[in-house]
This record gives C-alpha cells, sequence and structure tokens, in this order.
C-alpha cells in the first residue's frame, strides 16, 4: 500500500500544471521503459538476445539492465567520465579554462555505438554496448551530466552540482535520505519520483510502467520534433543550456522553491522523453 501511495503522489506530481547516478536507477529504467515501446520487432529480439550474455539477476531484461553501468563503477573505475561530459561555465562572467575529459559522455555514446553496430564483433562486446549505450544516452539528458559551475571558491568546477549544497525542498519531507545537493535533486528529477530496488517485483515494474506511460502522455513524441535529432553532442549542448537556465537558478545553500521544484519536475519528464525516444531511435538505426 505504502508503494501505491507514494506511485500515486509521483503521478500527482506529474500532473501539476508546471510551467552521482543521472536520475537514479528508477529514471534509467523509465527512460528503458519508454525506449522499449519503439523498437522494431526484430531490433526488440537482437536486444533480447543480446541481453542474455553476461549481466546479473539485476540486469534480466532491457529496462532492468538500464542501471547496469553505475552497478560496474567501482570494479571498473576507468567508466566513470563516460557517464557525463563537463562544460564548464561561471555564473559571474569570468572566463573559464576548464575542458570537458577526452573521454566522456559523447565519446563514450560514438564509441559503443560503433561496436554495437558492426556485427563481426563478437555477441559479448555488442551485449556489453548495448548495456552502456541504454544507460549512457540516459545519462547525457541529465542536465548536471553534461556541466560544471566554475567559481572562486571552486575553480575547477562543482563536478556536475555535486559540490552545491541545498536544503532538501517539502517534497521530501517523508524520504529517510533527501538531496543535499543540486546533482542529487535532479537524480531524483527534483521529486518526480522515489528509488526503486533492482530485481523488480511485480509493483515496482508497475510503477515503472505507470510512470513512463504518464511522461509519454504529458510528452508525446510527436509533440518533440528534436526527438529525432540522434547526434550525442546536441543531446550535451541541449542539456549544458538547460544547466545554466534552469538548475542553478536557485540560491547555493537554501530550499529551493516550490516553483523551483515545480520547474525541475517539468524539465526532467521532458528530458526523460526525449532520452527515451532518441534511445529507441538509435537502436533501431544501428541494430537495423
Amino acid at each position: 500500500m505504502a508503494s501505491v501511495k507514494r506511485s500515486l503522489s509521483a503521478l500527482a506530481l506529474l500532473c501539476i500544471p508546471i510551467l552521482s547516478s543521472a536520475w537514479i536507477d528508477t529514471g534509467h529504467m523509465v527512460v528503458a521503459a519508454i525506449a522499449q515501446k519503439g523498437l522494431k520487432p526484430s531490433v526488440k529480439a537482437e536486444v533480447d538476445r543480446l541481453l542474455m550474455i553476461g549481466g546479473d539477476a539485476k540486469n534480466t531484461d532491457f529496462i532492468t539492465t538500464s542501471p547496469w553501468a553505475d552497478d560496474i563503477r567501482r570494479q571498473r573505475p576507468n567508466t566513470g567520465p563516460w557517464h557525463y561530459i563537463d562544460f564548464h561555465f561561471r555564473a559571474d562572467g569570468k572566463p573559464s579554462a576548464n575542458k570537458p575529459d577526452d573521454e566522456n559522455a559523447v565519446w563514450a555514446i560514438e564509441k559503443f555505438s560503433a561496436v554495437l553496430q558492426d556485427k563481426k564483433n563478437s555477441d559479448a562486446d555488442r551485449s556489453e554496448a548495448l548495456r552502456f549505450l541504454i544507460h549512457f544516452v540516459g545519462d547525457i539528458h541529465q542536465p548536471l551530466h553534461a556541466t560544471a559551475r566554475d567559481t572562486d571558491a571552486n575553480p575547477k568546477g562543482d563536478k556536475g552540482g555535486n559540490d552545491f549544497r541545498i536544503t532538501a525542498p517539502s517534497v521530501f519531507s517523508s524520504d529517510s535520505r533527501p538531496p543535499r545537493n543540486l546533482h542529487s535533486l535532479w537524480d531524483f528529477a527534483g521529486g518526480l519520483y522515489h528509488g526503486e530496488q533492482r530485481p523488480l517485483s511485480a509493483e515496482g515494474k508497475a510503477y515503472i510502467d505507470q510512470l513512463a506511460a504518464t511522461v509519454e502522455a504529458r510528452y508525446p513524441r510527436k509533440s518533440l520534433r528534436e526527438a529525432g535529432d540522434l547526434k550525442p553532442e546536441d543531446w550535451a549542448s541541449e542539456s549544458f543550456a538547460i544547466a545554466k537556465e534552469v538548475v542553478y537558478a536557485t540560491p547555493e545553500g537554501g530550499t529551493p522553491s516550490d516553483e523551483y521544484v515545480k520547474k525541475a519536475q517539468e524539465v526532467s519528464g521532458k528530458r526523460l522523453a526525449l532520452a527515451g525516444y532518441r534511445l529507441s531511435a538509435l537502436l533501431n538505426k544501428l541494430m537495423k
């Protein structure tokens, strides 16, 4: 019953008329659930076949494998920079000389797209590339995975908002571990959803499906002309622009306003939808 109440609460937030790991597991699974519906039958069959290779009990299908790249980060620390691309900026108008890492989210999406597309590669390599792509396409649509704000106090950047402290807004009042920095607030899409454990229970799967359906209904593919843009560098540029214009529009050390939280939910919902639509289109193109 508690989970059902949380589900209804999240859906209510979505319906409001509102102008460290991206999206947490829940958000990544919502992106995958949206993308799965757009896969061509032949592509879905090949995806399902490849995902039978490797993985573990938490990564049993297209949806639950979406957080896999976060699962392995401690064992494979070299993959860490692949989750983001930090375009640096300063709000005070001063120039920043900091540049993104050479290996970044755009680089990784392009790398693993090539691996997946080439059928001469082993099934094991293509399976891993698929898992990375499912995750990184979601990552790059989280605005704080495409930026770092530089200041005099943090001349090398705030690590995508991880060093930007906040007090959790009221939407998290019943949460045992509310977000304490800007990055985590946006990982929860401004409170659009709660965390969901894998492997998914029947109730958990229903929650993910419900969230995905609601996001799609609010942001249908036909209403998003940009959904057909399959260039990861454009996705990153979109996220960077949103970060500068929307994400950092709250005082550091303070509590984000209700208006800010509503805007975060609206923006996050659209980014989740775009990530899902673009992921399905990318896989249809690579695996045709």
